[in-house]
C-alpha cells in the first residue's frame, strides 16, 4: 500500500492531467479486457459477450486452462474491485456496466450473493446512463439472476419482466435464449404451472441453437431433462439427459454434462441402481473438480436420496450431512432449502425422526418468505407423517396447511423431488 501511494503521489507531480487520464483508461481497459478472458475460460451456463469498453490492450493474460483463470481472479481480485470503484468514481460507465458480468462464474465459484448483487445495481445504473436498450436489457436480466440465486423471487420476476419488453426493442438472440433460460427457472420455483417451465427451457434450447450456442442449448434441454424428472416423467428425462450427454465436448466440466448425469442416476435409481450410482459420483467427481460448491452440494444430495431409494441409509446419511456442511460454509442459507426434504426423509427413514422434523421445521422458516411453495407443502406433509402417531391433531394441520398450498398452486404436486 505504502508504493502504491508513493506511485500515486509522484505520478500525480510528475505526469500532466491528460497523461493521468490515459493512464487510467488503460488500467480500467486492462482489468475489463483480462476479467473477459478469465471468463471466458472458465464454464459457466451461456459465455459472456466480448469486452467492448475502452480499447483492448495490446498483452493480455494467457489462461492454458480454467484453473488458470480462477486462480487469476483470486489474486487479482482486489483489484478487479479496485477497478470497478476507480470507473464509478471518474464516470466510466461502460467499464461499470461489463465488468460485474465478467464475475459471474468467480462468484458462482465463491458464492457471493450479497456482493454479487451489489455490484449488478451499480451496473444497472451505468446502463441507464448508457442509454442503450441492449445494454439496458442485459443489464436488467443480469440483476434478475442475480436475485434469483440470492432467493428474492419476486424481484427477479420484476428485472426480468422489464429485461423481456427491452428485449422487444431490439434484436439479440443469444440474450434472449438466456434470459429464457433464467426466465424458466425461476417459473419452475413459482410453481404456477407445470408446462410453463418446460415451455421455456424449449424455447431457450431452441433460441440458442438458433444463436450458433451449442453448449447453451445442451443446458436448456439439460433443464428442461431435471423438469421432467420432477414431474415423475423417468423415461422421457432420461433419455433426453442421454442426449446432452451424447452431444461432443472436450471440456471435462462441461455444464450441461453435471445436470444431465444428475437427472440420468436419478431416473434410474430404482430400476438400475448401479449405472445410477456411476453417473451420480460422475457428477459429483464433476462438481469437485470445477471448485463449485453449490453444485457440489447438490450432488451429495442427490446421492443421499439416491442411497436412501436403494435401502442404503447410514451411507445416505453421510452424504447429505457432508452436503449441509459445503452449505453451512457458504453462508448462503436460501439454497438449503432444495435439499432440507431429501434429507429430512433419509432421517425419518434411518429412524431419527427428531431429526427429521428439524429439518421440515426449518424448511418453514426459510421457503415461505421466497415463494418456494413446493418445498413448503412438502415440509407440512413430512411433519404430518412425524407427527400422526403422537399428536393427530397438529398432523391433520399440517396436511390442510399442504392442501391449501396444493390447491392455490397445482403444480405444487409434483411427483419426485430430491
Amino acid at each position: 500500500d505504502l508504493v502504491r501511494q508513493h506511485a500515486r503521489r509522484a505520478g500525480a507531480e510528475q505526469d500532466s492531467p491528460a497523461e493521468r487520464e490515459r493512464a487510467l483508461g488503460r488500467f480500467l481497459d486492462y482489468y475489463v479486457h483480462a476479467a473477459a478472458a478469465a471468463d471466458t475460460a472458465l464454464p459457466f451456463l451461456s459465455p459472456a459477450p466480448q469486452a467492448r469498453a475502452g480499447r483492448a490492450p495490446a498483452a493480455l493474460p494467457h489462461f492454458a486452462d480454467k484453473n488458470a483463470a480462477f486462480a487469476w481472479l483470486v489474486a487479482e481480485y482486489e483489484n478487479l474491485v479496485a477497478a470497478f470503484e476507480t470507473a464509478a468514481a471518474v464516470g466510466a460507465d461502460a467499464h461499470v456496466r461489463e465488468l460485474p458480468r465478467f464475475l459471474r462464474a468467480y462468484f458462482a465459484r465463491r458464492c457471493g450473493t450479497t456482493h454479487l448483487n451489489a455490484l449488478f445495481e451499480r451496473s444497472l445504473a451505468a446502463a441507464e446512463r448508457l442509454d442503450d436498450p441492449r445494454q439496458l436489457a442485459l443489464a436488467h436480466s443480469d440483476l434478475g439472476f442475480a436475485r434469483y440465486n440470492a432467493g428474492r423471487t419476486a424481484e427477479a420476476a420484476a428485472a426480468y419482466g422489464t429485461a423481456q419488453h427491452l428485449l422487444s426493442t431490439t434484436e439479440d438472440t443469444a440474450l434472449e435464449a438466456e434470459l429464457t433460460l433464467r426466465r424458466g427457472y425461476l417459473k419452475w420455483d413459482e410453481v404456477d404451472s407445470p408446462e410453463e417451465p418446460l415451455a421455456l427451457f424449449r424455447l431457450a434450447r431452441k433460441l440458442y441453437a438458433n444463436a450458433a450456442c451449442p453448449t447453451g442449448s445442451a443446458h436448456a434441454a439439460a433443464s428442461e431433462a431435471w423438469a421432467m424428472l420432477q414431474l415423475g416423467r423417468r423415461e422421457e428425462a432420461a433419455q433426453l439427459a442421454r442426449e446432452v450427454l451424447d452431444v461432443p465436448h472436450t471440456d471435462p466440466t462441461w455444464p450441461p454434462a453435471l445436470t444431465a448425469r444428475l437427472t440420468l442416476g436419478m431416473s434410474l435409481t430404482d430400476d438400475a441402481p448401479d449405472e445410477a450410482a456411476l453417473h451420480l459420483r460422475q457428477a459429483l467427481s464433476q462438481a469437485r473438480e470445477d471448485g463449485h460448491l453449490n453444485n457440489e452440494a447438490w450432488c451429495l444430495n442427490c446421492l443421499g436420496v439416491a442411497l436412501r431409494r436403494m435401502g442404503r441409509y447410514e451411507e445416505a446419511l453421510t452424504r447429505h450431512r457432508e452436503a449441509f456442511a459445503l452449505l453451512d460454509e457458504l453462508f448462503e442459507e436460501h439454497w438449503q432449502v432444495r435439499f432440507l426434504h431429501g434429507y429430512a426423509e433419509t432421517c425419518r427413514l434411518a429412524g431419527l425422526p427428531e431429526e427429521a422434523l428439524r429439518l421440515h421445521r426449518r424448511t418453514l422458516e426459510l421457503a415461505p418468505g421466497r415463494g418456494l411453495r413446493h418445498e413448503e407443502a412438502l415440509a407440512h406433509e413430512g411433519i404430518a407423517v412425524l407427527l400422526d402417531a403422537t399428536d393427530p391433531g397438529a398432523a391433520a394441520g399440517h396436511r390442510a396447511a399442504a392442501r391449501t398450498l396444493r390447491q392455490d398452486t397445482p403444480h405444487v404436486s409434483r411427483t419426485m423431488t430430491p
